[in-house]
């Protein structure tokens, strides 16, 4: 969530994420030379699992990789990946981001985005340094020259992000869904 509209913030300050340029390299670093040289669809699960609900994209990924995917699929916990977002679009055809988001819906309610679209409604906003939103780490991407050829987001809407571990029994009920959807995604294109 924290790359879309900045929503869960509370708290943030008092922690250190869990992920960071190590722990990218570090799954980077595990990509097979075939991975590299075949156009591959990445699956990017973003959050933070001590803020509650903002974890649901990484719960989301880890279903996801206990299902049978494609060989060019590639499954990641991205954890919060702010200004690094743009090394993970490298050689990837296709990157799908789940990721909590405020959008004003019922707790556990989801929406597939396009970029665009996240940066329409991020317009007006105002993101420090610190806590660069995904607008932001797009348009680095951009500059930078590094975008794939397609980026999909998946947003779900949190009921609590409070320190805490676990999701919220909203959230819970509504990652069968969105896992379905996404699965079908990747296997139809």
């Amino acid at each position: 969530m924290h790359l879309l509209f900045g929503a869960c913030a509370e708290g943030r300050d008092q922690l250190i994420p869990a992920f960071g340029m190590a722990a990218m390299t570090s799954s980077l670093s595990q990509t097979t030379e075939e991975q590299l040289l075949t156009p591959t669809t990445l699956v990017m699960g973003v959050g933070n699992l001590l803020l509650g609900d903002d974890g649901a994209g990484i719960r989301a990924i880890e279903r996801l990789a206990e299902r049978d995917l494609p060989n060019n699929v590639n499954v990641i916990d991205a954890g919060t990946p702010g200004w690094g977002l743009p090394a993970w679009f490298d050689g990837q055809k296709k990157v799908i981001i789940i990721d909590a988001v405020h959008m004003g819906a019922t707790p556990g309610a989801w929406k597939r985005f396009n970029p665009e679209a996240v940066r329409l409604f991020a317009s007006g906003e105002v993101f420090s340094l610190h806590e660069p939103g995904l607008a932001n780490g797009l348009a680095l991407a951009e500059a930078l020259g590094n975008l794939p050829e397609e980026i999909v987001i998946y947003g779900i809407e949190p009921d609590q992000c409070e320190i805490a571990q676990g999701l919220s029994p909203a959230i819970q009920q509504a990652l069968d869904p969105l896992i379905e959807e996404i699965y079908a995604e990747i296997w139809n294109g």
